[in-house]
């Protein structure tokens, strides 16, 4: 089964010393690096262009530690209808 995110920490818990740096996605289907159940992540200097949802996001809010720093997205656009599940938000994506 293929993954739903490009980059995607899951549930990894504590990695000090983990970098996603200088990394380009584009034309991503469904978001860009997402960070769930993963601590002390370093995201920095990725850039992300023509994507659908969220981009540079943590997935649930328990995460703790992580530094998201210079990263750039643009050109951001919903996904379709039917894809994330009701409880998402990326109907309304966001990226900075």
């Amino acid at each position: 089964k293929l993954g739903r995110y490009p980059l995607h920490f899951h549930m990894s818990e504590c990695v000090h010393g983990s970098t996603l740096s200088k990394n380009v996605i584009w034309q991503s289907n469904q978001r860009c690096v997402v960070v769930h159940g993963s601590h002390n992540v370093t995201v920095s200097e990725n850039v992300a262009f023509d994507t659908k949802g969220h981009c540079f996001m943590l997935e649930d809010g328990g995460e703790w530690d992580n530094v998201f720093y210079k990263n750039l997205g643009a050109k951001v656009g919903r996904l379709p209808r039917g894809v994330p599940r009701a409880e998402e938000t990326d109907f309304f994506p966001s990226v900075y």
